[in-house]
């Protein structure tokens, strides 16, 4: 399968295998029942799905925004609490909703910022709204034992400064539900200055298997390789070769729910990452990134390095996938050519190397980012 970017204006890159032998993996996995519900974990649960929180009603968007806003702060390798102050200011301002509609004055977003002071393309970016609003918190004294809502106060200058902490109960149990590694690395909770509700972590965040097939309707788009096979060729544009470069470098890390990095990923946090690598902000969100680039046949017969690839995934739909892999390069052989997709499939299965054959009658949308 051959892009359209072979000729002079394209760029190739040849990977020599360490072990050219493929082993592939092929899992399965169906529930017993159905899953639990927010009201029957105490409010536990994954980002990316409607859920209820603290007695709020969330929707798919807004708890992806809230997945998204943490796995930045985990990334940043802060505290919780800073994810705690984020969540209630984006909450606040937008409620999770990004938007572009200028409502006050000139601000937009998930963090209602000035695009008059952070520009347009930062105020409207998921990932870079809340790298901008984390740049400033941290500059902000003592920070970290004052109030929620002083802190966010600080940060926005807002005409309505007691709006942020009625909502920061509510932003520590999103965090409890969705930092990404607090379990397994012994991230321990915030602290609770003035009374406010800790962060409490919900038992398994960050690698529960969720009940139910995994990925895709036949499981078998998680059978693939942790090894490079021999003859592999990137082909694409410099910034296309850099993120996949980036991602065969992490082959063979864990999977953990809404991780991005640097030693395990989820499916968006494993294509945020390795487009970030090659100057490229991307949301953490599947469904987030298929607003992303520009769209690609979904017969990947255009597909070159980079490239998304998303499938609706256990708990996703056409319009609002749930899972994302990436065009990684091809092999030729006699049989034809392979076309290979990196991804991180599902807890107990790492970022791997699969045949895109394998995702054939899944593919809802490909996206060429640059």
């Amino acid at each position: 399968m051959s892009g359209p970017n072979q000729g002079a204006t394209a760029a190739a890159v040849v990977v020599l295998p360490i072990v050219s032998m493929v082993v592939a993996v092929i899992v399965v996995v169906t529930g017993g029942g159905a899953a639990s519900s927010p009201a029957s974990t105490g409010g536990c649960g994954s980002g990316g799905t409607a859920q209820t929180v603290a007695d709020i009603d969330l929707d798919a968007e807004q708890m992806g925004h809230a997945q998204t806003i943490v796995s930045v702060v985990a990334t940043r390798q802060l505290p919780a609490h800073a994810a705690v102050i984020a969540l209630a200011t984006a909450y606040t301002e937008s409620r999770l909703i990004n938007s572009a509609v200028q409502t006050d004055h000139d601000s937009e977003g998930l963090f209602q910022q000035r695009v008059s002071i952070y520009t347009e393309a930062v105020a409207i970016d998921p990932v870079r709204s809340t790298g901008a609003f984390l740049d400033r918190l941290v500059g902000v004294a003592d920070w970290q034992t004052i109030p929620v809502g002083v802190a966010a106060q600080t940060v926005q200058i807002s005409a309505y400064p007691d709006r942020y902490q009625p909502n920061a109960a509510l932003a520590a149990e999103l965090v409890g539900q969705v930092w990404p590694t607090a379990v397994a690395e012994g991230v321990s909770s915030p602290p609770a200055p003035g009374g406010e509700a800790a962060v409490a972590i919900c038992p398994g965040a960050g690698g529960a298997v969720p009940a139910g097939e995994i990925v895709g309707p036949r499981g078998n788009n998680v059978a693939g390789t942790t090894t490079i096979p021999d003859g592999f060729v990137i082909n694409g544009s410099a910034q296309g070769i850099v993120a996949v470069q980036y991602a065969l470098a992490q082959l063979g890390k864990p999977y953990v729910w809404a991780a991005a990095g640097p030693d395990s990923f989820d499916c968006s946090g494993l294509t945020m990452a390795a487009w970030a690598a090659a100057g490229v902000a991307l949301p953490h969100l599947a469904a987030g990134q298929t607003r992303n680039g520009e769209p690609s046949p979904t017969n990947l017969t255009q597909a070159v390095a980079g490239d998304l690839v998303m499938i609706p995934g256990s708990g996703g739909t056409a319009a609002a996938p749930g899972h994302v892999g990436m065009v990684a390069g091809y092999v030729d052989a006699a049989d034809g050519r392979h076309l290979y997709l990196i991804q991180a499939p599902m807890t107990g299965i790492p970022v791997q190397l699969t045949e895109a054959t394998r995702w054939d009658g899944q593919i809802v949308a490909v996206r060429h980012i640059a």
